[in-house]
């Protein structure tokens, strides 16, 4: 199990057409990287699908939350360059297509607090490229 100190997440997704969509995440504990998943999302779950890549970015952070609650982390950064996922989570945005409905009421009931932070896209911040790849590379 981790401790609550230290735990970043940087998230991203990527679409292709017609229909696939990639997620990547990676964690940090201390600024080291313990553990990295990417791949497609769903092909079943028609929300993910038709949001394309923002579908990506939403299904990372559900992965990276469940990670954390399986490892018993009860706080973490996540770091995003879709300035959507945090809004949604904050209530500043209303979730009004099911997708972002599903995604905050997840977030709702997960036991994790979580603290967002926005990074610029392709800017050349280390692990949110590295997140873009793996999302990419999944595709």
């Amino acid at each position: 199990m981790y401790t609550d100190a230290g735990i970043e997440i940087d998230v991203d997704g990527a679409w292709k057409p017609p229909n696939r969509v990639g997620y990547g995440l990676v964690i940090r504990k201390d600024g080291k990287e313990v553990y990295r998943e990417s791949g497609l999302v769903p092909a079943d779950d028609p929300d993910l699908v038709a949001h394309r890549q923002i579908g990506g970015e939403v299904y990372a952070v559900v992965q990276a939350v469940r990670w954390c609650v399986r490892q018993g982390v009860r706080t973490c950064r996540i770091y995003h360059d879709y300035a959507g996922l945090a809004h949604w989570a904050r209530g500043q945005w209303k979730a009004r297509t099911p997708l972002t409905q599903r995604y905050v009421a997840f977030l709702q009931q997960a036991p994790l607090q979580i603290t967002w932070v926005k990074v610029p896209a392709h800017s050349g911040w280390r692990w949110n490229e590295l997140a873009d790849d793996l999302a990419r590379s999944a595709l």
